[in-house]
């Protein structure tokens, strides 16, 4: 069985934050999908903009990892806002940093928001040989941006922070609290591409005049050479880190997850 879930958000409700490629981003994984790997339209769910809301996201998350079985192969892929988010302990003090994905109603409160905690809970249901890929093209970084690139004209497009929350941030920082991440043995059965370090941003960039992400864009360049879809996941990923910086984009992305998948090309 195939199985993607494709969410990208351009468009926030306050349009500060809106980005570029994220919609193309995965329009194009879908046709890579569907014309290189053997995907019917019918296995692919996209989910966009205002569609793409804290309840939708979840909703279609539950769609994705019903009833998986070895043998399946899984694509996740977000392309939006990410973040880091404070929270505070009993006491009232900051305790953590979670890492987090942005939904279009994503307003830095817990109804509105998909912590690092929640995928890990939902994907470490995920069965033994299923073949599950995660991109995240997003950025869960400090100054919490997601950077918006030109050609000739290199700008970023900061996600706005309200100021109690910049508060909570610094005094995180301050106290030298850093996001837990999801941990070494949660992604046992997933493989994780994600668009940059946790202390980078991951770009909106333009490509021959056309917006993508920038992650997205080289990955795909990648998987659609000759033998992109025979190499090792952590050899393609590679590749990709090197055409980023060959393009002067800063990000770096690194495979995390599951060794056996990262040894495998995509998809298995």
């Amino acid at each position: 069985m195939n199985r993607a879930l494709l969410v990208g958000i351009n468009e926030y409700p306050d349009p500060e934050n809106n980005l570029s490629g994220c919609v193309n981003d995965v329009q194009d994984m879908a046709q890579f999908l569907v014309e290189k790997c053997g995907f019917k339209k019918a296995d692919i769910r996209l989910l966009v903009d205002k569609r793409a809301t804290t309840t939708g996201i979840r909703e279609r998350l539950g769609w994705l990892l019903n009833g998986l079985r070895s043998g399946d192969r899984v694509v996740f892929h977000f392309s939006g806002h990410g973040a880091q988010m404070p929270t505070r302990n009993a006491s009232g003090e900051v305790d953590r940093l979670d890492e987090v994905i942005c939904p279009w109603d994503f307003d830095w409160t817990d109804p509105h928001v998909i912590r690092d905690k929640e995928f890990a809970r939902l994907f470490a249901e995920v069965p033994e040989g299923v073949s599950f890929v995660w991109v995240s093209d997003s950025c869960h970084s400090g100054n919490l941006t997601r950077a918006l690139r030109k050609p000739n004209d290199p700008k970023e497009k900061n996600f706005f922070v309200p100021a109690d929350i910049a508060w909570r941030i610094q005094t995180a920082l301050e106290k030298g609290i850093q996001p837990a991440g999801l941990g070494k043995d949660t992604l046992k059965n997933v493989a994780l591409i994600p668009g940059c370090k946790d202390n980078q941003t991951s770009a909106d960039a333009f490509f021959g005049g056309r917006p993508n992400g920038a992650l997205t864009y080289f990955l795909l360049q990648e998987l659609n050479k000759q033998d992109g879809l025979k190499n090792p996941l952590k050899t393609g990923v590679a590749n990709v880190a090197k055409a980023l910086k060959a393009a002067r984009f800063t990000q770096i992305p690194v495979p995390e997850g599951s060794s056996r998948l990262i040894a495998k090309a995509f998809l298995g």
